[in-house]
């Protein structure tokens, strides 16, 4: 294998087309109802799911936010007391 470039391979290789662009944006489909978020749907049942998720994520940084807290000034709510490193 040398590092060299073929020179046949490269001037039998066609190139692309210029004016084959894809378009920016497509527009939704007509009946679908993808941008609506969960919270906000018309389905009981979907909008309890999404409640959950949300309550769920709420506790998660809730618990993060007093793990931080309890390591920081030592208040043992997670394990137990840890004096000080000098």
């Amino acid at each position: 294998m040398s590092a060299k470039k073929n020179s046949k391979a490269a001037a039998n290789k066609p190139t692309p087309p210029a004016a084959a662009v894809a378009p920016a944006s497509t527009p939704p489909a007509a009946g679908a109802e993808a941008s609506v978020a969960w919270i906000d749907s018309s389905d009981p049942r979907r909008r309890l799911i999404g409640k959950i998720a949300l309550v769920a994520v709420w506790l998660y940084v809730a618990a993060l936010m007093l793990l931080a807290l309890d390591q920081t000034f030592h208040w043992g709510i997670f394990g137990p007391k840890v004096p000080p490193v000098p």
